[in-house]
């Protein structure tokens, strides 16, 4: 049950992540567009890990 809970929150924060960097359009520059891109990497990697724990049978 545990590892369903935190798959859940990991899909809610990750994908918020993801849809929060989609949907801005702010032109970015050097070092602001690095950590957008790393923000992005950590969305995805993050709603990667909550899909694969909350579809994982017990």
């Amino acid at each position: 049950m545990r590892n369903k809970i935190s798959g859940v929150i990991g899909m809610l924060w990750g994908g918020g992540i993801v849809v929060s960097r989609l949907l801005s359009d702010s032109p970015a520059e050097g070092a602001y567009q690095a950590g957008q891109t790393a923000g992005l990497a950590f969305g995805v990697v993050l709603l990667g890990a909550g899909l694969y724990y909350f579809f994982k049978k017990p």
